[in-house]
């Protein structure tokens, strides 16, 4: 490893450096192309299920089988299989998005659509203010580093087609180390307090409303 290597990996990157508010700046076209494309696939995924109920019953039955499971283990199993399954397919969409940014914007897509299923559904038979209950409070970390991740994976697809272009001299390496570093030490620890506050407060204040 080379001193530079060295100097993106010991190099601290709490998440009040200018480093990081510079980092997310650059993000800033990137992450208005996710969110737009999140929020059109969520009210997609809405109006699916409102026009086509036979879709919900098909999602949420593979989602059943897929995740049921989980709901009889412990809290803590929980959080760390909430905080993995974040963690992991927010990294490989961020790392995959060196194939011209694609896997990102999919990832997005299916999240987005498959969330809007899940609004209508769980509004139609509980009310919306529950669905709120169930997504606000873990929701304004866990989107936002989601949103993130995929962004640097937009940047980084935009990058190596510049580079492969010869429009602009690009250090993918150098790219790439950044955007690992970043997710590490800020995107990382965000999660794990979302899959906290999901597991924990969220579930909580959803069990009382329903009670």
């Amino acid at each position: 490893m080379t001193d530079t290597d060295e100097a993106f990996w010991n190099d601290p990157v709490p998440s009040t450096t200018p480093e990081v508010r510079a980092y997310i700046t650059l993000l800033r076209p990137y992450l208005l192309i996710i969110t737009s494309l999140f929020v059109a696939s969520v009210i997609a995924g809405y109006l699916a299920g409102y026009f086509n109920p036979g879709i919900v019953e098909q999602m949420m039955g593979q989602f059943e089988e897929s995740y049921g499971w989980i709901a009889d283990e412990s809290p803590l199993i929980i959080m760390l299989f909430i905080f993995a399954n974040n963690t992991l397919n927010s990294f490989i969409a961020m790392l995959l998005g060196v194939v011209f940014g694609l896997w990102p914007i999919l990832f997005i897509l299916v999240n987005g659509f498959f969330i809007g299923v899940v609004v209508f559904d769980v509004a139609r038979e509980i009310g919306i203010l529950i669905v709120l209950a169930a997504l606000i409070p873990h929701g304004i970390i866990e989107l936002p580093m989601i949103f993130i991740s995929a962004a640097i994976g937009l940047r980084l697809g935009y990058l190596v087609f510049l580079k492969l272009s010869k429009k602009m001299d690009v250090n993918i390496k150098q790219e790439l180390f950044q955007a690992i570093r970043f997710f590490i030490k800020v995107i990382v620890p965000l999660l794990f307090i979302a899959a906290l506050i999901e597991t924990f407060i969220t579930s909580a204040i959803v069990y009382l409303l329903i009670s």
